[in-house]
């Protein structure tokens, strides 16, 4: 599927971040599955200075009991298996693997990347490709595809500053949720994470800056709906509770591919990144394999996108129209 490389971030740079050169990555990897692996290995092989983010063992690969349709192992083996190969196959090669997961991914003036994971470090690299799995879907609350754009939102980058000095709510339990509250801080300070249902999990260092920022923590049945007269003003909740609430920022399990989507301006389609048969968004430098583009969920698929991907990235490193590897 062909897509145009117009950069569509739409003013949402964020002014570079000075790294000594020997610190700038040329390729992040943000998911630690086949097609994040398979690309790692690629780069990595072209002496390209690879990071991988994400916890393998949380992988639909890692996950899976038994594989027998996989090239190459004619007895069935599995998930595990091959996931613990693929790291080892990928750390041979010199790819770096950092099992934390990426919260925030943004763009610098100087057309390169910014990221930071779980821990509070930050990266920069020259490209990125996006790995991270099937893209998650709506939450599953009444009317949160209604009243998105009228106080439901995915994205504080690029929405936070309609909701100036109001009291707003973040959907979510996790690091994707604290970060995106953390975030809200540059414009309000009446900010609440809604656990919808579940416990909340976060890390060390994300736990201390939600504490040490006074914003609060509720622990909620699951949310049934929101509601309003034409925009978000409350919520109701499984256990016929409600909240009020100016705005909604929906921050629901870890970020994936739509809530980079949203920050970034990928194009989407379907609920998944966009990319044509070269693994290229629409972002330049920003290439997409696997579960989150929308192709077959085969592990046989997923390997083959993130070389895919990596070819790309490759090229468009090296300046090069073509580029093989041989044995």
């Amino acid at each position: 599927m062909e897509t145009n490389t117009e950069h569509t971030v739409r003013g949402r740079r964020e002014p570079a971040v000075p790294v000594p050169e020997r610190t700038m990555k040329d390729v992040a990897i943000i998911g630690c599955g086949p097609g994040g692996l398979s690309a790692a290995i690629y780069t990595a092989r072209a002496q390209l200075k690879t990071i991988v983010f994400g916890d393998y063992k949380k992988s639909n690969l890692y996950k899976s009991h038994i594989i027998a349709n996989y090239l190459g192992f004619p007895e069935p083996v599995t998930g595990p298996f091959l996931a613990e190969k693929g790291v080892e196959h990928a750390k041979n090669f010199g790819s770096e693997i950092v099992p934390n997961e990426i919260v925030h991914l943004g763009v610098n003036d100087d057309g390169t990347f910014s990221l930071k994971d779980d821990s509070k470090k930050h990266y920069t690299a020259k490209t990125v490709i996006i790995a991270t799995g099937q893209s998650y879907a709506l939450s599953g609350i009444k009317n949160e595809k209604e009243l998105t754009g009228k106080g439901v939102s995915y994205c504080v980058v690029c929405d936070g500053f309609f909701f100036r000095d109001k009291n707003v709510v973040v959907i979510g339990n996790g690091n994707y949720a604290g970060e995106e509250a953390l975030q809200l801080l540059n414009y309000t300070k009446n900010i609440t994470i809604l656990s919808h249902g579940k416990e909340f999990s976060f890390s060390d260092e994300i736990k201390k800056d939600l504490e040490a920022n006074n914003i609060t923590l509720q622990k909620t049945p699951r949310i049934k709906e929101i509601s309003g007269n034409g925009k978000a003003e409350k919520l109701i909740l499984s256990d016929g509770g409600e909240i009020q609430t100016h705005g909604v920022f929906m921050a629901v399990g870890v970020a994936g591919a739509t809530a980079f989507a949203k920050k970034l301006g990928l194009e989407m389609e379907n609920n998944y990144i966009r990319v044509n048969h070269d693994g290229k968004t629409n972002i330049p430098g920003i290439f997409a394999a696997g579960d989150c583009t929308g192709s077959p969920a085969q592990m046989a698929t997923s390997v083959g996108n993130g070389c895919n991907a990596a070819l790309s990235a490759i090229k468009l490193l090296r300046g090069a129209k073509m580029y093989t590897q041989y044995n």
